[in-house]
């Protein structure tokens, strides 16, 4: 058994919702799978769903935002009148591309225009008055802010004071008061009422500029899409409109950065997608300011000078390498703080000194990602005596709401239910991470709950065709609040198991699909899974779909998101080579039938482990055995009593039993003792003076041709039965006292009964051990 990492939620569809996508399937002639998915995401009538699935674009009047009309003409103001105007950006990539659109915009208008986009570590998020009064010092007359602004006010307050303008173009959390503005345009402004709430900072900055030309600039719709992607905003209404016509720009773009971009990274710009965009396109302008100057973004996107273009290009890279290589190291250095501390925290908090504050967002969500737990990294600035990081959560916690609790310990903080930054004074930091240890602990169900897991449809292997695959591209872009289908496979009969790459982190599993062809399934982390799967398994899977082409082949690929084995599953370690193969299962009932074993070993268990011998069985009831909370069995060594083993079972529900089934005699491999053997070595001692035999039973052994093993077996029946004893060296013969059946010994039957154990538990497959303690029918004979 392997129980889901989630908690797998289904879609409720009633009767009349099937009549209904059976009609609407019919009236569009679209593909079956595609109406159900659109069809469960709201789009119910055929209007609604032939604009979903490739209709007109939406795209709003941008004089709908509060304030536009104001703005526009302030800076149209500016421009004819050559005013000094300022572009102050934000250093990731929202930032860094709302600013090269408003760059470029004005420029082309003839504008007197710069750009100053702020250093994470020097002058922080949002505006900074230090900044703005350097740039007034110098003549600028208009401040126009992008990507931040709302939460400015005394940059704002002060800029105004000193009789220059400054107009918000902002998206973030935005709260009852506003800062001191010429204008604000907002999405979600107070007092107005524009028609979708979430764009982006370039998706704003986008606006704005399509009312100063009085049209949207086509051209700069790449740049727009790539911002709107990497800020995770809504891929639904108009952002979801303005990233597909992005995407169409961006694979004609002539921004020659861009191209040369792609040409580095292998991209073709004919298939650019979403998800290029996110993983390739958006980490490499984001890595600039989460390590220095995130200046350098918006020359790329608007240089045409080849020689800049590549010296900012090897930048990029370089940044972006230094921050996986970051990434990688804190991320380790934070797991081993967790896994050194007795037991899991409700909310972990880990913090160090040396740690690069510019990638504790990245570190908390892999944090998040590993333990399922809201996890807060905080890098330590001695200098300055404070805590700064970054926290992440699960759906169940909401995080800002978390810290709000305890602001008045904090210096200050700012984030939203799922991710928060924080900055704390060392002083306050003890208190402020106990008062979060014990809230989080209100959550504790909750937490240790299972997350939930929405999935789309269970479809059978067979529908998982090129054509399916093919037609959920009307569905792009996937993103938040337009996610990728989710499907469910359910009892596939798995025929091969890989783990992947160097590291051995990339689970392969081939899927029997029908009579003759084969479904290949990749789950990248999911590596050490491998060794808790078995060929023949019936396995369910929520995946997602994609088509994988290599060599000029293309074929069906699901990419495992999460999977269960609800059958009782047997492992076999009977092949491992190391201690860490053996003693890495975590909770975990080792079993051992010899408790000399378990007193060699118990310092190799895990800790949360739990060591019984066969004598701790017998004297267990069925109400102890059942409180222990294990889900694990390692039968360490060749048991002897299976009925005491199927006691455990019974009494805990474990449905994972891992074998090793240590043996350090191999009773059943070298056969029974018989009379004759003890016949042959009896004679032998009986025809010579006592032996200095000690340590040289294997001469004597080869000498009678037996083994080693059996004459040592013989030599302590013998004892047993008051025939012989050791002196020292020194094995003699006593007189004996009456006929004596040897095969009659409790050593003989302890014998048999290890023979027996062998023969099971080391020679019998792992199907044959399951139907012994698993199946239901309990008269299966061996």
């Amino acid at each position: 058994m392997l129980p889901a990492k989630y908690k797998w939620q289904a879609p409720d569809l009633s009767e009349k919702d099937l009549e209904n996508i059976q009609d609407l399937t019919a009236e569009s002639g679209e593909n079956p799978v595609l109406v159900k998915l659109a069809y469960q995401r709201g789009y119910r009538n055929l209007i609604d769903l032939t604009n979903y699935l490739g209709g007109n674009p939406v795209f709003h009047d941008p004089f709908l935002f509060y304030d536009m009309e104001r703005a526009v003409d302030r800076i149209n103001q500016a421009i004819e009148s050559f005013q000094s105007i300022l572009i102050y950006g934000d250093y990731d990539a929202d930032g860094i591309t709302a600013t090269t659109i408003l760059y470029e915009a004005l420029e082309a208008m003839g504008a007197n225009v710069t750009y100053y986009l702020p250093n994470r570590f020097d002058d922080g998020y949002g505006p900074n008055w230090q900044v703005y009064k350097y740039y007034i010092n110098q003549g600028i007359d208009l401040i126009i802010t992008v990507d931040n602004g709302v939460a400015g006010f005394e940059a704002l307050a002060k800029a105004k004071e000193a009789g220059v303008d400054v107009i918000v173009t902002d998206h973030h959390e935005i709260s009852d008061k506003l800062p001191e503005a010429y204008a604000i345009i907002h999405p979600r402004h107070p007092q107005g009422d524009y028609p979708f709430d979430d764009l982006s900072g370039a998706g704003v900055a986008l606006k704005l500029v399509t009312a100063l030309m009085g049209e949207m600039p086509a051209e700069m719709l790449d740049v727009a899409a790539i911002g709107t992607v990497a800020d995770l905003v809504s891929l639904t209404g108009e952002n979801r409109a303005l990233v597909q016509a992005g995407i169409q720009q961006l694979s004609q773009t002539e921004r020659l950065g861009l191209q040369m971009l792609f040409s580095d990274q292998s991209l073709s710009p004919q298939q650019l997608d979403e998800e290029k965009i996110g993983f390739i396109i958006g980490p490499r302008l984001n890595a600039l300011g989460r390590l220095g100057d995130a200046s350098p973004g918006v020359r790329l996107l608007t240089s045409f000078d080849e020689l800049e273009v590549r010296e900012i290009l090897d930048q990029i890279e370089a940044a972006n390498q230094e921050r996986k290589d970051l990434v990688a190291q804190i991320t380790q250095q934070a797991m081993d703080q967790v896994d050194s501390q007795t037991n899991l925290p409700d909310i972990i908090i880990v913090s160090q000194a040396s740690w690069h504050e510019g990638v504790l967002g990245i570190v908390a969500s892999r944090l998040v990602e590993t333990y399922q737990r809201p996890s807060i990294v905080l890098t330590y600035k001695e200098e300055d005596q404070v805590y700064k990081g970054s926290g992440r959560s699960l759906a169940s916690v909401h995080l800002y709401q978390l810290l709000d609790q305890v602001r008045d310990l904090a210096d200050k903080f700012g984030g939203h239910a799922m991710a928060a930054g924080m900055s704390v004074r060392a002083d306050q930091f003890p208190a402020w991470a106990d008062r979060l240890q014990e809230l989080a602990s209100h959550y504790h169900d909750e937490i240790i709950g299972k997350q939930d897991l929405a999935i789309d449809m269970a479809i059978p292997a067979s529908q998982v065709n090129l054509a399916n695959i093919r037609s959920l591209d009307k569905l792009r872009p996937f993103g938040s609040d337009n996610s990728q289908p989710r499907f469910l496979l359910e009892k596939q009969e798995i025929t091969n198991i890989q783990a992947l790459g160097k590291d051995g982190m990339t689970l392969k599993l081939s899927l029997k699909s029908t009579d003759h062809d084969q479904l290949v399934a990749i789950g990248f982390g999911k590596g050490p899974l491998a060794k808790q799967l078995t060929i023949g398994q019936a396995v369910d899977l929520v995946v997602s779909l994609s088509i994988n082409e290599w060599n000029g082949s293309v074929s069906p690929q699901a990419q495992i998101i999460d999977l269960a084995v609800e059958e009782a599953s047997v492992y076999n370690l009977r092949q491992a080579k190391t201690r860490s193969d053996i003693f890495q299962i975590s909770a975990a009932i080792y079993l051992f039938d010899q408790a000399k074993y378990r007193d060699h070993y118990q310092p190799d268990l895990p800790k949360d482990a739990i060591a019984l011998t066969k004598e701790d069985l017998v004297q267990a009831s069925q109400e102890d055995l059942g409180a222990l909370g294990a889900d694990q069995l390692v039968v360490f060594d060749c048991f002897t009593k299976l009925d005491l083993v199927d006691k455990l079972l019974t009494a805990t529900g474990i449905k994972n039993m891992h074998v090793f089934a240590f043996t350090a005699d191999q009773a059943y491999l070298e056969g029974p003792v018989s009379r004759q053997d003890f016949a042959i070595v009896y004679r032998y001692l009986k025809g010579h003076p006592p032996l200095p035999l000690k340590g040289k039973e294997g001469d004597l052994a080869q000498y009678l041709k037996i083994s080693v093993n059996k004459l040592k077996f013989i030599l302590a029946v013998l004892i047993e039965r008051g025939l012989a004893q050791w002196q020292g060296p020194i094995f003699s013969l006593l007189a004996a006292t009456g006929k004596q059946d040897l095969l009659a010994s409790p050593l003989f039957d302890q014998r048999q009964a290890q023979s027996q154990a062998e023969k099971f538990w080391l020679y019998q497959d792992q199907e044959t051990i399951k139907r012994y303690f698993f199946e239901e029918d309990p008269n299966y004979e061996l």
